[in-house]
């Protein structure tokens, strides 16, 4: 066989066989490439979930809460027709967090005529009973509001509270009743069309007013007497 033959052709297999190679490393580097671009890809998609997985969980915690007491109390138990009474409404924060827009509502019974009111914090309306506390923080204390009330009706008179709050309350019991009797007063002061308390002696048929009477006579018929 001619030398220069066999030379062409080991010349030929020799860059065929290069060529080859060179196009094996252009495949893996391109593989190798794509591969790397999809775990990036993966990889921000998950750091994404998991961002948006913590935000969800945060908002998640952030449910405020207090715990709220109300008291109704009244400043006299008994009360005879014209007189004076005041009711006294409470509130108190006792927390983690602040109340908002905290309100009372406050009914007054049949045979209590409104006079006045007073108040530490917020405002009142007489007309619906609602007294507009707002915002109320723990630090804020006790909050109170007095309404002062004149009697018109004999018999029980019972007041009624109710609280809300747009911040759940921790505490179910957001009702409260305070109850006072009035009473009927045995004669009249017609003149300033008053009614008055009996405070001495009742009806002469009372068996200490005749003991009495008894002991007065025969008292003055000594001193006549001497």
């Amino acid at each position: 066989m001619n030398y220069k033959v066999i030379l062409a052709s080991l010349i030929l297999v020799t860059l065929l066989f290069s060529l080859s190679a060179v196009s094996a490393d252009d495949s893996i580097e391109n593989q190798t490439v794509e591969i790397s671009e999809i775990v990036v890809d993966d990889t921000q998609d998950l750091n994404s979930n998991d961002l948006s997985n913590v935000s969800d969980s945060n908002n998640a915690t952030v449910e405020t809460s207090a715990y709220l007491v109300l008291d109704n109390d009244a400043d006299k138990e008994n009360i005879y027709l014209g007189d004076l009474v005041t009711w006294i409404i409470t509130v108190q924060n006792f927390g983690p967090d602040i109340s908002k827009n905290t309100q009372v509502r406050d009914e007054l019974p049949d045979g209590l005529e409104y006079v006045s009111h007073t108040l530490t914090v917020g405002s009142f309306n007489p007309k619906t009973g609602i007294w507009d506390i707002g915002d109320l923080d723990v630090k804020d204390g006790e909050v109170a509001l007095y309404i002062t009330c004149k009697a018109i009706s004999v018999g029980e008179k019972i007041n009624k509270a109710w609280l809300t709050s747009d911040t759940p309350n921790l505490n179910n019991e957001t009702f409260e009743e305070e109850e006072i009797d009035v009473l009927d007063y045995d004669n009249y002061d017609n003149d300033n069309d008053v009614k008055k308390k009996v405070t001495g002696l009742k009806a002469a048929g009372n068996p200490i007013f005749l003991i009495l009477m008894s002991l007065i006579i025969i008292f003055s018929g000594f001193v006549v007497k001497r």
